[in-house]
């Protein structure tokens, strides 16, 4: 048996071990030899990935790599109950209550917007990240006093979420942002099957918004 399968098998048992930090080291080495053309296996292999980040706490990553692996073909029954679980409006993880996924959201656009002004892309200190945070957490508690969101729909508020501004120190918010080379897209059709042919709901596809600790790709 190839080495990167038997990484594969030993990642998905720790995994259900609950010792996801190995699992994951274990998975992405397995991602990593897996044939280009063994679509089916490399779907279940990323799956598990989204298992790992999830059980480490990183519910974003853990979902972003889900969503990416059913996008990619990886059918269980069980697979989209569970995801409807776990993935709220905005295709992030799904908060305690319909305010806290607004928050979760507005800040996740704003964390972007200061981290993609960086040349680095992302923060430099424990210091940094914690100012960002309050800056944002701070302007939430302004955005919600201003803006009735009660009966708007998904792409309405993200809509509003992306209007409010917030002066980031040593930078001027750009007028557009672009994600992963794509451009952000302000049509209302949060609810409809992705046009990229995922099968997908748009806001769980091309249309969800990353979390923070997704957006955190480095190190400090």
């Amino acid at each position: 048996m190839c080495d990167w399968m038997l990484y594969y098998k030993e990642g998905k048992q720790l995994n259900s071990s609950e010792k996801f930090e190995q699992a994951q080291k274990l998975l992405e080495a397995a991602l990593d030899g897996c044939p280009d053309g063994d679509s089916t296996l490399a779907c279940e292999i990323v799956f598990e990935i989204g298992r790992s980040f999830f059980g480490r706490g990183r519910r974003g990553a853990g979902i972003g790599n889900m969503l990416k692996a059913v996008k990619m073909g990886h059918e269980e029954e069980h697979t989209e109950n569970m995801m409807r679980c776990l993935v709220n409006e905005y295709g992030m993880p799904v908060q305690k209550d319909s305010l806290s996924d607004d928050r979760a959201a507005f800040t996740a656009i704003h964390v972007m917007r200061y981290l993609y002004s960086k040349k680095s892309g992302k923060f430099g200190t424990h210091a940094e990240r914690d100012m960002i945070m309050e800056l944002v957490g701070d302007a939430w508690g302004d955005f919600k006093e201003r803006i009735d969101l009660c009966g708007l729909k998904t792409m309405q508020k993200i809509s509003k979420f992306r209007e409010y501004v917030i002066f980031f120190p040593t930078f001027n918010v750009p007028e557009s942002i672009e994600s992963d080379g794509e451009h952000i897209i302000y049509a209302d059709f949060g609810g409809d099957l992705c046009s990229c042919g995922s099968g997908l709901p748009y806001m769980w596809c091309c249309g969800r918004i990353k979390s923070v600790d997704e957006l955190e790709n480095g190190v400090f």
